[in-house]
């Protein structure tokens, strides 16, 4: 995807066309110099907002919906040792997007991060009007995939998942990045199927296992009373290694096998029902929590998969987002719930990105809430800004 939104939007001022409230700048500089540069670029564009805040107060406000922001920028001396932490964020935002710039020299290991060399309103202008470099859309082959899997590029981001009641975080949800060093962060759905397809399945979801456990038990995520969610394709979950493997990965983080939840996402139908109650029956009895993934009209044989021993279902994120805009959608889901609770399951929808989703949500019995709402998958240092601000303004609504 190219990030030219933003240019767009600031040459557009320049003409005189849109809006002012249509640039939206999120500043973090305690200079005075800086701000300056700001605000006159800004004039010099035709206007615009600016909300000058610190670096946890800017994680905090990127990792939600609540507002939008054109653009990120940054002054080294004022990141507080989160810059990786925000550049990470903004390559989770999409549609409208978010441009990140640093003020002063950039990072050459995240390609869509650009600088502003210069104090000046003019450098910042021409920082605001140019166009990020478009992500890298080719395909990779199997000499780099294996390469990502043996290296560093593998990394993981967490996604709160909030019990519906009381909107008190109870989980989060493992998710694979690539931070490929030269087409930058990739997206699951750039490398994943492509690792999948290579065979590569097993060594992904190895390498994403452990340091989600090793995220679990150290200093950001402990202490929370979170559980783990890690996918577990169906043909990892059906491989007796793979669970040998998931045993040893949990003891030797020292964690509770109640604390953590594999969820079983499909890439291909299940055929053998009785091969995979195994799995799950051993699953059970070591203690794991299991969820079927992304429901919606398109799993095929919903039915037999009830009678296995889940402990959760996990409501297809895109249904999710329509259940106020089509009455089939919110029948489907409500039958659905009615059912998964008939069999003592926990149910949690995804993609809930608004408060009127999340009071749909609640009135046809969901019981946890997973979206943008609360956040968007998070670096594991920013879990506790995110937690603290979140837990600040967590109070039940109507």
């Amino acid at each position: 995807m190219e990030k030219s939104l933003p240019a767009t939007r600031a040459a557009a001022h320049i003409q005189g066309q849109p809006r002012s409230s249509e640039v939206s700048l999120l500043l973090v500089s305690r200079s005075a110099i800086w701000s300056r540069a700001v605000h006159g670029a800004t004039r010099a564009l035709g206007g615009g907002d600016v909300l000058t805040c610190d670096a946890r107060d800017a994680l905090a406000r990127l990792a939600g919906t609540t507002s939008h922001y054109t653009h990120l920028l940054v002054d080294r001396n004022d990141a507080e040792g989160l810059l990786d932490e925000l550049a990470d964020l903004t390559t989770e935002v999409a549609a409208p997007d978010t441009d990140m710039l640093v003020l002063g020299t950039a990072d050459s290991r995240r390609p869509h991060v650009r600088a502003v060399p210069t104090a000046t309103s003019r450098s910042v202008a021409e920082a605001l009007m140019a166009t990020s470099p478009p992500r890298d859309g080719s395909i990779m082959n199997l000499a780099e995939l294996t390469a990502a899997l043996h290296g560093a590029m593998i990394e993981t981001r967490y996604q709160p998942i909030i019990r519906i009641t009381d909107r008190h975080p109870v989980g989060v949800e493992a998710l694979a990045r690539m931070n490929h060093p030269e087409r930058g962060t990739l997206l699951p759905d750039r490398f994943v199927p492509q690792l999948e397809d290579a065979g590569l399945a097993a060594e992904l979801t190895r390498l994403v296992s452990a340091r989600s456990f090793g995220d679990l038990a150290g200093p950001f995520l402990a202490g929370r009373g979170l559980r783990m969610s890690v996918n577990f394709p169906l043909d990892v979950l059906l491989q007796p290694a793979a669970l040998d493997r998931l045993e040893e990965q949990r003891i030797a983080a020292g964690l509770a096998a109640k604390d953590i939840v594999i969820e079983l996402t499909e890439s291909r139908p299940v055929d053998d029902i009785p091969m995979l109650r195994r799995s799950l029956e051993r699953l059970r009895r070591l203690g794991y929590g299991a969820a079927i993934d992304d429901v919606g009209p398109a799993v095929p044989r919903l039915a037999p998969l009830l009678e296995l021993p889940f402990t959760s279902l996990k409501l297809d994120k895109e249904l999710v987002q329509q259940v106020n805009e089509s009455m089939e959608i919110a029948a489907f889901l409500a039958m659905t719930i009615v059912q998964a609770k008939a069999h003592g399951l926990t149910v949690v929808a995804e993609g809930v990105e608004t408060d009127a989703i999340w009071n749909r949500m609640r009135d046809l019995g969901a019981d946890e809430v997973q979206g943008f709402l609360a956040a968007r998958p998070l670096p594991v240092a920013a879990v506790p800004i995110w937690w603290d601000a979140w837990m600040g303004q967590a109070t039940p609504r109507a």
